[in-house]
């Protein structure tokens, strides 16, 4: 003889998907982990960029999706890296001049390119040391 099982589906979807439900919790508390570990790892000069790591939750359907990121252009660029260590694999030279200028440990330097500096992966470190699950990078 089967035995028949009803699903009171209001009931699932508040367990699942609706804020205070333990999935949305779970995923919250993960996502704002992440966040807290993001904010450790990213190299450090002024800290805005460090402040402008942000994180949110939100329901999609049957999935609850945390995401953190920075708006930051200088954050992907310390995750990616920059010149050949970067998406382009180029050095950087300058567009409208002959020379590129910076300052480096209090004095002036001219350059006609420079190499640029490695990316850190600041943000999948950060979800690999928190999630407790395999991260599967795109």
């Amino acid at each position: 003889m089967a035995a028949r099982v009803r699903l009171d589906r209001a009931a699932l979807d508040r367990l699942l998907r609706q804020p205070g439900g333990p999935v949305h919790d779970h995923v919250t508390a993960l996502t704002r982990r992440t966040e807290t570990r993001a904010k450790l790892n990213i190299r450090v000069r002024t800290g805005t960029t460090r402040a402008s790591i942000t994180s949110s939750v939100r329901t999609r359907g049957t999935l609850v999706i945390g995401r953190v990121w920075t708006p930051s252009k200088v954050g992907w660029w310390l995750h990616e890296g920059t010149g050949i260590y970067g998406p382009r694999g180029r050095p950087i030279r300058p567009v409208r001049a002959q020379f590129l200028r910076f300052e480096v440990g209090g004095r002036i330097v001219y350059a006609r390119q420079v190499r640029g500096m490695p990316g850190d992966q600041w943000l999948v470190r950060a979800l690999r040391q928190t999630v407790p699950y395999p991260v599967v990078e795109r």
